[in-house]
C-alpha cells in the first residue's frame, strides 16, 4: 500500500471489510450466553474473571474467486483488495495496520490451481490456536454443505507438530493435500477457495467449538473422577514459582501430575474426560479443559502481571466450575493489560491449599 502512495502498483490490500462478504452463508448468528463470575477467586477478584455476558460472533462460509492468502500472520485478501477483518489477525493491531499494508513490497504469490479450503488462522502453530480456531472451522464448512475431501489444496498453519499431524490424520485431511507457510512471509492466490470466519473472535471459543471438539476426540465410557495437576513442566516461559510445593500438595489429595507434551491429542482428550477436578497452570495445557465433562471443578493458576480469562471463557462455554489463584497474596496487583504473557506464576501452594480445602478435597 506504501508503494501506491508513490504512484507504483501494488499487490497488496487498500481497504478492509468487516463482517462477512456479501452472499457468505450464516453458519452461527451473533448470540450471548450468560456467564457466572469465577469463584472463589484468591486473594482478590479480578474484573476479566467476572464479565457477566459473554457475545459469540456471527459465524459465516463463503465462496470466492483469485483469493489471497498472506502468513504466517494470516490475512486474507479478497479479489477486490480488501482485507477480510474477520479472518485477518495479528495480535495488538487493528485490521488497518495490517503487516500487508506496512511493507513497500510484498513477496510474489504462488498460484493454487483448483480448489482451496482456507482452514489457517494467525497463532495456529500452537496447541489452543490450533485447536480453537483452526479445527473448528471445519464444522463451518460441514454445516455450508462443504466436505474437506474434495478440496485439491488446503491452507494450514504447519503439518509439522505431533498435534497437527495427529488431528489432519484425524480428520481425514492428507499432508500432501496441505500447504503451509515455510517462510517468513508467504502469499498463496488460490483461483477458487472457500473461505469459513474464524469460529469466534479468536480466544473466545464458543460453545460450538466445545460439542465439535468432545463429538471428534472423546469416547463414550464411564468417567473415573480423576484430579488432575498440570504445572509448566518444561515450558521455558511463565515459569510456575512453586510447581514443587503445589505439586507435593495436592498429590498428598489424590491428585496426578500430568505432562501434556508427553501424550497424542486423544489421550490428553480422554485423561481430561475423566476428570472430575484440574488444578492448572494458565497454558496452553488448559486447551483441553474443552474434553473434560460439565460440572467439573477447574483451579487455574495464575500471576497478577498476566491474567488471560481465554480458559475461564472457554469453562463457561463448557459449563465448567471455574476458579482461580492469583499471585501469593503479597504480590497482588490489579492488571487489566496482557501485555507482559511471560510474566511468572506466583500462586501460593498456601491459596491452592485453601481453596482445595474449601471444596472438601
Amino acid at each position: 500500500m506504501a508503494a501506491k502512495g508513490l504512484g507504483m502498483p501494488t499487490n497488496g490490500p487498500v481497504g478492509v471489510k468487516y463482517g462477512k462478504p456479501e452472499g457468505a452463508k450464516t453458519i452461527d448468528p451473533k448470540r450471548l450466553r450468560e456467564a457466572m463470575p469465577s469463584r472463589p477467586v484468591e486473594p482478590n477478584a479480578h474484573p476479566l474473571l467476572a464479565i457477566p455476558e459473554i457475545e459469540y460472533r456471527e459465524t459465516w462460509v463463503e465462496k470466492l474467486k483469485d483469493l489471497k492468502v498472506y502468513g504466517p500472520t494470516v490475512a486474507v485478501v479478497e479479489k477486490g483488495n480488501r482485507l477480510l477483518a474477520d479472518v485477518s489477525v495479528e495480535w495488538g493491531r487493528k485490521a488497518e495496520e495490517s503487516w500487508t499494508f506496512r511493507r513497500f513490497c510484498l513477496p510474489k504469490a504462488e498460484k493454487l490451481a483448483g480448489k482451496t479450503l482456507v482452514l489457517a488462522s494467525t497463532g495456529g502453530d500452537t496447541y489452543f490456536h490450533w485447536m480453537t480456531d483452526v479445527l473448528p472451522r471445519l464444522r463451518l464448512i460441514r454445516e455450508a454443505g462443504f466436505e474437506a475431501a474434495a478440496f485439491h489444496h488446503v491452507l494450514v498453519n504447519g503439518t509439522d507438530k505431533p498435534f497437527q499431524k495427529e488431528t489432519l490424520e484425524m480428520l481425514g485431511l492428507p499432508l500432501s493435500l496441505c500447504r503451509t507457510f515455510p517462510r517468513n512471509e508467504t502469499v498463496y492466490l488460490c483461483e477458487e477457495a472457500v473461505v469459513p470466519s474464524l469460529p469466534g473472535i479468536s480466544g473466545v471459543v464458543p460453545p460450538e467449538t466445545i460439542r465439535f471438539l468432545r463429538e471428534l476426540f472423546v469416547r463414550p465410557g464411564s468417567p473415573d473422577e480423576k484430579r488432575l495437576f498440570l504445572g509448566r513442566g518444561r515450558v521455558g516461559h511463565r515459569e510456575l514459582i512453586q510447581e514443587r510445593e503445589i505439586r507435593r500438595t495436592l498429590e498428598r489429595r489424590g491428585f496426578e501430575s500430568v505432562e501434556c507434551s508427553d501424550l497424542s491429542v486423544r489421550q490428553q482428550a480422554e485423561r481430561f474426560a475423566s476428570a472430575s477436578v484440574v488444578v492448572v497452570a494458565h497454558g496452553a495445557a488448559a486447551s483441553n479443559l474443552a474434553f473434560c465433562r460439565p460440572g467439573t471443578r477447574v483451579l487455574e493458576l495464575f500471576g497478577p502481571e498476566y491474567v488471560n480469562p481465554c480458559y475461564r471463557d472457554l469453562c463457561v462455554a463448557a459449563d465448567l466450575c471455574h476458579a482461580a489463584v492469583i499471585g501469593n497474596g503479597e504480590d497482588w496487583r490489579l492488571n487489566l493489560d496482557h501485555n507482559r504473557p511471560s510474566a511468572p506464576i506466583t500462586a501460593s501452594a498456601n491459596l491452592v491449599e485453601k481453596i482445595i480445602n474449601d471444596w472438601g478435597l
